[in-house]
């Protein structure tokens, strides 16, 4: 599995969610997980603009979970 297929599902979206967001193709998204295509800079760029806003909201969901729970019960 492709970085970028990990970081898209991360994110919380579907291949075509993010062809549509990104305006990148599906296909040439599809090729690149499957890493048998390159993209293009302007491509990546607007892939990594697309992704950024759900790649933060799941940091702070993971950050949320690992962070130290306080005891119940005390002050």
């Amino acid at each position: 599995m492709s970085d970028l297929r990990a970081v898209r599902k991360a994110a919380g979206l579907t291949q075509v969610q993010l062809s549509k967001r990104a305006k990148v193709s599906r296909f040439r998204l599809c090729m690149a997980e499957a890493d048998c295509l390159e993209l293009r800079p302007d491509e990546l760029e607007a892939i990594n603009r697309t992704l950024k806003p759900g790649m933060e909201k799941a940091a702070r969901i993971a950050a949320e979970f690992n962070a130290p729970k306080r005891p119940s019960g005390s002050s």
